[in-house]
C-alpha cells in the first residue's frame, strides 16, 4: 500500500536562516487495513511527515511508493487521482471547514473537484452518507461555526470519506476534542476502518491511544524515526533508551 523511503524535510527560518531537518531520512511501510501510530513530542516532525506523504509539502528528498508508484516523481494533473485516494483528517476541528459555509456545502466540495455522482444525486447521496457518522440531518443546513468540535470533526471524516480514499493521515483527531468525545471519534474511525478497508497512519502524542488503536507503530524524535515495530511488542519491550523514557513517563502518569 504506502512504503516511504528515506523522505527528508529541511526548513530555513529567513533568507540566511539556520536549518531545521524537521524529517531526515524516515522510511516506514502501511499495509492494507492496517493501523500505523506514529509518537512523539511536539516539534519532532510527525505532522511535517504526514504532509509530506500527502504531497500537501514538497519533499527534498527520498520516495512515497503508493501501490508502486512513487508521487513524488509525479507533477500537474496526473497527481489528481492520488489526490482522492489519499487523505488527511487535521488536528484542528474548528479550521477543517469554512465557518462561513453551511454544513451541506462544505459536504458538496468532493463533487466539485472529483466526478463522483451526477449533480442531481449529490445531495441524495451525501443525506443517506452522513447516517454512518452520526450526524444529524438539521446540521447540514447550519453553519460550521455553529456546529461543535466533535460534530465538526464527524463531518470532516465524512466528507473524506465520500472520495473513497485507501489511506488517510489522521493527524492528532481527538486532542482538540472533550475526552468523552475524543473516545466516541476513535470509536467511529475504527467502525469506517472495519467497514471500507481504508488505511491510518495515526499521528498523536498520546501512547494510551496508539496502544489501543494501533497494529504498528513509530517513534519520532528530532526528525528521526528512531524506533518501530508491532505495536505491543514495542511497549513491552523497548530498545532505544528514549522510548524506554516515554514508556516510562506514561506509566508514571497512568499510576497517578
Amino acid at each position: 500500500m504506502l512504503e516511504v523511503e528515506n523522505l527528508s524535510k529541511t526548513f530555513r527560518s529567513g533568507l540566511a536562516g539556520r536549518p531545521c531537518r524537521a524529517v531526515d531520512g524516515v522510511s516506514l511501510t502501511v499495509g492494507p487495513g492496517q493501523t500505523y501510530g506514529l509518537m512523539g513530542e511536539s516539534g519532532c516532525g510527525k505532522s511535517t511527515l504526514g504532509r509530506l506523504i500527502t504531497r500537501l509539502l514538497p519533499a527534498d528528498g527520498g520516495k512515497v511508493r503508493f501501490d508502486g508508484v512513487d508521487l513524488l516523481t509525479i507533477r500537474g494533473r496526473a497527481l489528481k487521482p492520488y489526490r482522492r485516494r489519499m487523505q488527511i483528517l487535521f488536528q484542528h476541528p474548528d479550521t477543517a471547514l469554512n465557518p462561513r459555509m453551511t454544513v451541506l456545502d462544505s459536504l458538496r466540495e468532493p463533487f466539485l473537484i472529483h466526478p463522483l455522482a451526477e449533480r442531481g444525486e449529490r445531495d441524495d447521496i451525501i443525506r443517506e452518507h452522513i447516517k454512518h457518522y452520526g450526524i444529524q440531518p438539521e446540521l447540514l443546513e447550519r453553519r460550521a461555526s455553529q456546529v461543535s468540535g466533535g460534530q465538526i470533526q464527524r463531518v470532516a471524516l465524512a466528507r473524506i470519506m465520500l472520495l473513497r480514499p485507501e489511506f488517510i493521515v489522521l493527524d492528532e483527531p481527538t486532542s482538540m476534542l472533550d475526552v468523552s468525545v475524543q473516545a466516541q471519534i476513535m470509536e467511529l474511525l475504527g467502525a469506517v476502518q472495519a467497514e471500507t478497508g481504508v488505511s491510518y497512519l495515526l499521528i498523536s502524542h498520546d501512547l494510551d491511544l496508539l496502544r489501543r488503536a494501533s497494529g504498528y507503530m513509530g517513534i519520532m524524535h528530532r526528525g528521526k524515526l528512531i524506533e518501530q515495530g508491532a505495536a505491543e511488542a514495542l511497549f513491552e519491550d523497548p530498545r532505544q533508551p528514549y522510548t524506554q523514557k516515554l514508556i516510562r513517563s506514561f506509566d508514571r502518569m497512568k499510576e497517578l
